[in-house]
Order: C-alpha cells, then structure tokens, then sequence
C-alpha cells in the first residue's frame, strides 16, 4: 500500500473528512473518472452511429459505407472496453488506498502515547473494518459517478442537435430523480447510522462473549449469555432492516424516476416522428440515447445513496480520530530530564474517585505496599502512575519532577504500569516474555521469580505455546505469571504492580512475592494491593482509607 499515514492536522467535521480522503487520491480519481468517461462517452455513441448507419442505408446506402460504419462501431466498442477495464483498476487502487489510510490513520490515534480512547475494542474492530468499507465504497463510486455526469451532458447536447424538446425532458427527469433522492436521503442517513451502531454493540458483545467463554461455562451461563447476545443481534437485524429499506426505498425512487422519464420520451419521440419532425435514423438514435442515459441516472442514484451511507460512516470514524487526548504530551525544549539511579515517588494531595486524596511519599529503592478501601481508586491510582490520565488536583513527583513534566517516552521507559487485567500479545509464551528486553539473565531470572518458569514446562509447545488473543489459551494463574515476569524482566526503575497474582494459589503467591522481593532489591516497587503475602514482604505499607488528619489520604508506616 502506498502512502504511509503521516500526522496531518485533523478534519474539522465528517463531510470535511470524508473529501479529505477523496483528495487523498485525486491521482487515481481523475484518471478513473476520465477513463470512465471515455467509456461512458463510447457507450453513448453506439445509439448515434446505429441511427446514422441505418439512416444512411435508408436513403442511398452502399457498401462501402455500411462497411466504415461498421468498423467505426467495431472501434468504438474496443475504446469503451479498454478504458473501463483501466479505469475499473484506477478507482479499485483508491478505494483500497482510502480505507488502508483511515485504519492507519485510526491505528495511529489509538495508539498515540496521549491516550483518550475509552472505546471497548468492538466498537473500534467495527470502526476500522465496516465503517472504513464505507468511506472507500463511496470513493469507488466517485470517478464512475463524474463519468456519468459526464455523459448526461454529452447526452443532452447530442439530443438537442436531434430535438430540444428531448434534451428537455431528458434535464427535467434528472432533476426530478436528484429532487426525489434528496428528500429520502437524510431517512437514510439516520437510519445507516442507527444500524452501524447497533452492529458495533454487537460486536463488542460477541468479542467479550468469546474472550470469557471459559469462565461463562464454569458458572453454567452460557444460556444467559446465549439470550443475551440474541437480543443484542436481533436489534442489529431490524435496524439493519430498517436501513436497507430506506436505501431500497432511495433506489427505488430512482427507477421510478427514469422508468417514467424513458416512457414519455418514447411517446415525445413517436409524436415527433409522426409529425415528420424527426427521421426514421433520427428517432432510433434518440430514442437509443434516452435509454442509455437510464445506467448514468441509476449510478447518479446510487452514489447518492452511498455518499449517505459514507457520511455517517465518516461521522463514527471523525468521532475517534477527533477524540481530544487525555494527557498532554510535553515538548521537548520544556522536558526535564529524570536522573538515573533509584527513583522516589511523592503524591501531593492527589484527587481520586470519591472523597479519597493520595499524600504520601515511595522510598526510592523500596518495595511499598499500597492498601485500598476503593476499588475505584486503586485503579485510578494506577492510571495515574502510567500517565493514562492526569491528576485533576495534586501532583506526583518522581525524585522531585512533576510527571507532567516529563517526556511520555522517557517516563515510560523508567516507569513500568502492570495493571490487574495485563493483556498478552498475540503470538507464544516466549514471545511475550521477551516482549520488553532481549536479556537472556533477565528473562530466566523474571520467570523464575513469577513461576513463569513452570507455566513454560507444563506447555506442549514449551516457550513456543501459543497463547490466543489476549492469552485466552491460559488460565488467568498462567496469564498473570507471564504478565508478571514480562515486567518484572525489563528491570525498570520504579515497577507497578496492581495486584499481580490473584489468580494463583495462596502457596504459590507466597513463594512469588518472596522471589519477586529478591530480584527487585535496589528498584523501586508499588505495590497495589491487600493481599497478606505480598504485604509481609513490603518495606513500607501505605493506607489509602480513613484517617484522622486526611480522609481518604495515603498514611506511611514502616513494616519491615
């Protein structure tokens, strides 16, 4: 694919969008539409050299004539057939290019260090793969829809030459047909947009469905779920229903429309001929004409109706790529850079959910053990620390630099977040072992601190198991022993753990938090967490609840 995405400033609205991305291939566009018209144009012409001929061999015709007639219609069909098959490729190329650029373009913002994406990965899968083949259907029908345009023109003119009353009526069908689809267009559009987002929640659904399917069969819901899904799908049906009944309703307003235009221009055409205001070749050739221009008035039809269809698409699209960050990255001239060596957190009165505060300081070096009341503000606590948000009020400091203050990529580098549901990447055991270092030392030690070691052992395949999407080919004990030693190999500064092991046994927890408390000796670690095991072997336990000075505030009290 050519035409790597690169960071634009972003369309204002969905239409601005939607002919951003049809500039994007205007090469491919114009080379397409003039092919088309050419093809178009050839097509037109059939019916006029048809007349001519069968007028000429009715008056004084010879064969000489009839024979360069015949090879002008046998050129003309080579012309149309060669300039639709080149053409056909041209606009293929940028319908493929426009829906390669918006998923890279969806890709990007998803994935941009500043974060602000919130979307369950359903609605994104349906984003970049439905939405994204209606934005490039539409771009498919640009060049065919200029073409026939085109050739609406070139009818018209070429009727006026045989009767002005027929290239009338030919204009006023057209602008009966374009007057009738405006009217039921904006139906379309809610409803298309009603649909796309009654399939998306399907997806989403189903997505989750297939993710948990293991432990829905462990509690015997699978008939709850199955009811579930039912009802979220036949909502996806009937709006899609509804959509398709709007846009056949759309179409169908079309040919109506040129099925009434074609019959009084075959009764115009017979009156006129009656009256000798046309001949015989005349007549053919007209009436050859007025039925051609029916295809370039159903394409016209058409592409109203995907252009409805692609504005709503390009609205759900624009939704995600205008979605403002939820951190703001800091420039490089105003960066301060983070020391080397062991690193120390502060938290000054930070806000989280609640009522809660966080005040309190991370030894640098230490193993601290961070005790919750609030679910909520655990894992807020924890977004925080991975700059996924910013405090709303507070700071938090690492060796005295506010983290806002710091470049996203160096504070990640130093800063290492494993949260509660860390997601394995698709591929083998190994391979997501070895995700953030390539340090043979680090890996065996990592696996064997976390037990990783034995989940390797117990695979068929070894360290080359493969673990599904998201790990859903292991229990959760096995994802969140990989996960553990995945982070804990990379040797970061300060490391996060947001309750690490709740899935494993509490005799292997143990000997895991006394392992991980070895290899972590000298790096600062936080521990998020009310599990017993992992706080008997903290230097520095602090409480996130009720306290006499602060309510909700981080309280220090040494353990160890």
């Amino acid at each position: 694919m050519s035409g790597a995405p690169t960071r634009t400033a972003p369309a204002t609205t969905p239409r601005s969008l939607l002919w951003r991305s049809l500039f994007g291939q205007r090469r491919d566009l114009a080379s397409a539409s003039l092919l088309f018209t050419t093809h178009q144009c050839g097509e037109a012409m059939v019916p006029v050299i048809v007349g001519s001929t069968v007028g000429s061999a009715v008056q004084d015709g010879t064969s000489g004539m009839l024979a360069s007639q015949l090879a002008l219609l046998a050129g003309d069909f080579l012309l149309l057939s060669i300039s639709y098959r080149f053409g056909a490729r041209a606009s293929a190329r940028a319908r493929q290019h426009t829906e390669h650029r918006l998923r890279m373009a969806l890709t990007e913002r998803v994935l941009r260090p500043t974060g602000g994406i919130r979307l369950p990965a359903g609605d994104l899968l349906s984003r970049a793969s439905g939405d994204t083949y209606r934005v490039g259907t539409f771009t498919d029908t640009v060049a065919s829809t200029v073409a026939a345009v085109a050739v609406l023109l070139g009818s018209v003119l070429l009727l006026a030459r045989i009767s002005p009353r027929l290239a009338a009526l030919v204009v006023a069908g057209t602008m009966v047909l374009l007057a009738a689809q405006n009217g039921l267009a904006r139906a379309l559009r809610r409803t298309s947009t009603t649909e796309q987002a009654y399939q998306a929640q399907a997806t989403e659904l189903a997505e989750n469905l297939v993710r948990g399917l293991r432990v829905l069969k462990g509690i015997g819901a699978e008939r709850a779920v199955t009811a579930d899904y039912a009802r979220v799908s036949q909502d996806a049906v009937r709006a899609t229903r509804r959509a398709a009944r709007a846009e056949a309703t759309l179409l169908s307003a079309g040919v109506l429309s040129t099925g009434l235009y074609l019959t009084a221009t075959v009764e115009l055409g017979g009156r006129l001929t009656l009256e000798g205001r046309l001949s015989m070749g005349e007549l053919i050739a007209a009436l050859g004409l007025a039925q051609f221009v029916i295809g370039p008035m159903r394409v016209v039809s058409r592409a109203h109706a995907a252009h409805t269809r692609a504005l709503a698409s390009a609205a759900r699209l624009h939704a995600v790529l205008d979605t403002p960050p939820a951190v703001t990255e800091t420039t490089a001239e105003d960066a301060v850079p983070l020391p080397l060596g062991p690193v120390g957190i502060e938290f000054h009165d930070v806000r989280l959910p609640g009522s809660g505060t966080a005040h309190g300081s991370v030894a640098a070096g230490s193993l601290t053990g961070l005790v919750y009341e609030d679910p909520a503000a655990a894992a807020a606590l924890v977004q925080l620390m991975a700059r996924e948000t910013d405090p709303v009020d507070g700071r938090i400091l690492a060796n005295g630099t506010d983290l806002t203050e710091l470049r996203l990529e160096s504070l990640r580098a130093r800063v290492l977040v494993s949260p509660h549901e860390a997601a394995l990447l698709p591929g083998t055991i190994g391979a997501n072992l070895a995700a953030l270092t390539q340090d043979g030392p680090a890996l065996a030690e990592a696996a064997r601190a976390s037990f990783a070691d034995q989940v390797v052992a117990a695979a068929v395949l070894g360290a080359d198991t493969p673990v599904g999407d998201r790990g859903e080919l292991l229990s959760g004990g096995q994802r969140q022993r990989v996960a553990l030693a995945r982070a804990i190999a990379a040797q970061p500064p300060v490391l996060v753990l947001h309750e690490p092991t709740t899935a494993v046994d509490a005799a292997t927890e143990d000997t895991i938090a006394e392992r991980v408390r070895r290899a972590r000796t000298g790096r600062t670690t936080l521990l998020v967490t009310n599990s017993p095991a992992w706080l008997a072997r903290c230097d520095q336990i602090l409480h996130l609840g009720e306290t006499a000075e602060h309510t909700g505030s981080l309280s220090g009290t040494v353990t160890r």
